[in-house]
């Protein structure tokens, strides 16, 4: 926990004071002189001190909590690494814990305008975290009143900043917490500021969203997270499912740099199309970088041509004289008479593997890169036209089929792209594009910042 300000005032107080408390407690004539003399100079010793508790652990706070597991402590998250999960780094709640607090006595009260935690085991899934919870303050120790501009109902962030709409004075603070998702929940790091819009420099993070049906986490699409710390090793992460990927989700502080959109593994007709309604709304927002692979670039191509109100078809049950999503198709399919299923792929023909691919502008995201270069990929499906708004900044290199390799929303760094950086095989090749999107998306959010 930082205790921005506060701290300072802490350390001048009691530099200031130590020399004298200490003299009304020796009883010694010669300790007494000797500390007089200290008092004389309380001002060199005032500077050591304060350099003393400035450096050390001298706590400003007295940390408590309803229960803690083995091996945690309250303190943990007092310790200035927000994003250690080592036990004794971090609260957690004991085993069979329903519900919980965790709670800070300042030595004297603080102003408190806003609040950044850090929560959750894992370290990019959202789970031994709180669901419903409120933080509190106290002035007296007994009354506890509510900062509701704090309570959060079905929390699934694991970096959240609370600003309160007016600056609170505080004896003592708790994370009241009413429901528990996946086990005790664990606060890795809280940090209170005194101003409501006090700066609070938080680093690059970047969402992994699991497209698929499977709703389970760790998921498909984790294999973003990897590449992106092997190109920025200071980049934190989250990994949420399809439907956590909103508006809302993303407008939270600390908003996240960009996100990187999973393949699917169902055909279009047998997918749930509400499950896309905050992808749809993201896309036409335009305010976050997106990087999409294979199936996620798809859906990025699906919903912005068609949205998601009306129905979804595939090419095994699409009626060719009323077909709904006529932009996807498949690559083609073996020789034969054949009735296929939908989500029946064993006679459709595939791209796998390392291929070629080509170029066609000299798009940010390519730099340093041959103009045909080979990346993995593995689909059957591809789409047949660009989505109005956008543009092909790759095609087909020699022997590859699909024609339409990698889009971008015109002016935006939004990408969708057939192939696989994010799979294993072509190694430097992802890590460059990894790179090179990392940089766009941070330029682009620098110049909207000075908008």
């Amino acid at each position: 926990m930082v205790v921005r300000n506060e701290k300072r005032q802490v350390n001048q107080w009691l530099a200031r004071s130590l020399p004298w408390v200490a003299y009304g407690l020796v009883n010694d004539p010669l300790k007494r002189q000797r500390l007089a003399m200290c008092g004389r100079h309380f001002w060199l010793i005032s500077l050591l001190t304060a350099a003393v508790v400035w450096a050390g652990p001298t706590p400003l706070a007295r940390y408590s909590a309803s229960s803690t597991a083995s091996g945690a402590a309250p303190s943990g998250p007092s310790d200035g690494d927000r994003f250690s999960r080592a036990l004794d780094h971090v609260w957690k709640a004991a085993e069979g814990a329903t519900n919980a607090w965790w709670q800070a006595d300042f030595v004297s009260p603080i102003s408190l305008g806003a609040i950044l935690q850090v929560v959750g085991e894992h370290d990019f899934v959202f789970t031994n975290a709180p669901v419903d919870y409120v933080w509190q303050t106290t002035q007296d120790g007994e009354h506890w009143d509510d900062l509701q501009e704090t309570r959060v109902v079905h929390e699934r962030r694991l970096y959240r900043i609370h600003r309160l709409t007016k600056v609170v004075k505080a004896r003592a603070i708790r994370w009241k917490i009413e429901a528990i998702r996946n086990g005790p929940p664990v606060l890795r790091e809280v940090e209170f500021y005194p101003q409501t819009n006090a700066v609070i420099e938080f680093p690059d993070w970047v969402v992994a969203v699991n497209m698929t049906h499977d709703s389970r986490l760790p998921g498909h699409g984790q294999e973003f997270i990897p590449l992106a710390k092997s190109v920025r090793a200071d980049v934190v992460a989250q990994q949420i499912w399809l439907t956590d990927f909103t508006p809302e989700w993303v407008a939270i502080e600390p908003r996240p740099l960009a996100a990187f959109s999973s393949g699917s593994f169902k055909d279009w007709c047998q997918v749930d199309r509400n499950h896309w309604r905050g992808t749809e709304q993201l896309l036409r927002a335009a305010q976050l970088p997106i990087w999409a692979s294979c199936g996620g670039a798809q859906g990025l191509a699906i919903v912005a041509e068609y949205g998601v109100e009306q129905p979804w078809d595939c090419p095994h049950c699409r009626d060719p004289r009323s077909p709904k999503i006529p932009i996807y198709t498949h690559i083609g399919h073996l020789p034969g008479n054949h009735t296929l299923a939908c989500g029946d792929y064993d006679e459709c023909i595939f791209e796998r593997g390392p291929q070629t691919v080509r170029a066609v502008t000299a798009d940010p995201v390519f730099a340093g890169l041959p103009a045909e270069f080979h990346v993995m990929e593995s689909h059957c499906g591809q789409l047949e036209w660009l989505p109005a708004g956008w543009d092909l900044i790759a095609t087909a290199g020699t022997g590859t089929l699909t024609k339409l390799q990698c889009l971008r929303v015109h002016g935006r760094p939004i990408y969708a792209a057939q192939f696989h950086i994010e799979m294993a095989g072509t190694p430097e090749l992802s890590k460059t594009i990894m790179a090179n999107f990392l940089k766009a998306a941070s330029a682009w959010r620098r110049s909207e910042q000075t908008k």
